[in-house]
């Protein structure tokens, strides 16, 4: 089953089990302290034609605006990520909290998001991968929707292996995007990479880095906003890899160097980290283990679920709930009570691998 095809799912069941209030049900053992949320891009709805499963990153202004009236409605304290430690290290837990953090560094964070939190006072962070402002990296879920928009197969040869993926309809190009996306990070070689990427989408070495140049936050700006005591600059790696396809080596050196470049530029030391794609495919206990060590002092994954008391001394795996185009009150009712989380993690409250 496509991501595509559970956020359907879920967006029709919401309504229907948020009506019945069953979520209630969870709330005592499931909704936790609290929340970490999980934002990518706010952008004006656009009339074209998109991936769903990729537009999911991205939410309105006015989605975030609601989002943001729905956990002042609630009686949520919004924290930043340092007083969400001191939450977890204290014997507090009678008010429950909400953190809004955004991954990558998209410009938009700096254009769009960011006077929305600044005008509701909304602390919030912003994790940059080092090499969007730089514009070296490689954007290749945005090329790879285009790419799948615009054609109706893909096929090319990889070390003597076939691929063909089928994108005549609706359901063709969001399977195809789930399973490129996999084939992408479950196949990856640091030394090969843009090869791979540049067979898979037939593009030149200027077209794939092209994207970051006109969707990252640029240098200034980052340092700008970093100015604000509402913003928090955390680091994302320096090229957004997958960090369980990396040696160990590499593995320290794409999180430390990330840390220390951020650091140069804003002034200020970077203490907050969030694993690039952050499934456990992508970063589990050995990612866990290399954060902790660098003292981090937090490490936040896009596993769902809520933070619990029991993260005190698991900083490094915190769960996140990721905010996108289906995310509407229904739902984040079913997320922050724990509902969602009960049944994708099939009861496990706190998830540490």
């Amino acid at each position: 089953m496509s991501s595509y095809t559970k956020k359907k799912i879920v967006s029709l069941l919401a309504p229907v089990l948020s009506g019945l209030r069953v979520y209630k049900l969870f709330n005592p053992n499931y909704a936790g302290l609290g929340h970490i949320l999980t934002f990518h891009r706010v952008v004006p709805k656009a009339d074209k034609d998109r991936i769903h499963n990729h537009l999911s990153l991205e939410i309105s202004p006015e989605h975030l605006e609601e989002t943001i009236g729905f956990y002042k409605k609630e009686g949520y304290k919004f924290l930043s990520l340092d007083q969400v430690c001191e939450v977890l290290e204290s014997n507090e837990t009678n008010e429950k909290f909400v953190a809004f953090t955004f991954d990558d560094g998209y410009k938009d964070n700096f254009t769009v998001a960011y006077p929305i939190l600044k005008k509701h006072k909304i602390p919030f962070t912003i994790y940059v991968t080092t090499n969007f402002p730089d514009h070296k990296a490689i954007l290749w879920w945005y090329i790879l929707e285009e790419t799948i928009i615009k054609n109706d197969e893909i096929d090319f040869v990889w070390k003597g292996k076939e691929y063909q993926f089928k994108c005549q309809n609706t359901s063709e190009k969001e399977l195809a995007f789930d399973q490129i996306r996999s084939l992408i990070n479950q196949n990856f070689e640091l030394d090969h990479y843009e090869e791979f990427l540049k067979i898979i989408f037939k593009k030149s070495k200027e077209e794939l880095y092209a994207f970051a140049k006109t969707m990252a936050m640029s240098w200034e700006e980052i340092k700008k906003i970093s100015r604000d005591p509402l913003c928090t600059i955390g680091a994302h790696t320096i090229n957004h890899y997958p960090l369980s396809q990396l040696n160990e080596d590499e593995l320290v050196f794409e999180i430390n160097e990330s840390k220390e470049r951020i650091e140069k530029y804003i002034g200020k030391v970077v203490e907050h980290f969030a694993y690039p794609f952050g499934k456990k495919t992508e970063a589990s206990l050995r990612e866990f283990d290399a954060v902790k060590a660098l003292q981090f002092k937090t490490g936040t994954t896009t596993r769902i679920g809520n933070i619990f008391k029991a993260h005190k001394n698991n900083k490094e795996c915190l769960p996140r709930i990721s905010i996108n185009r289906v995310t509407d009150h229904h739902v984040l009712k079913l997320q922050s009570s724990g509902l969602l989380p009960f049944i994708i993690h099939k009861g496990k409250r706190v998830i540490l691998d």
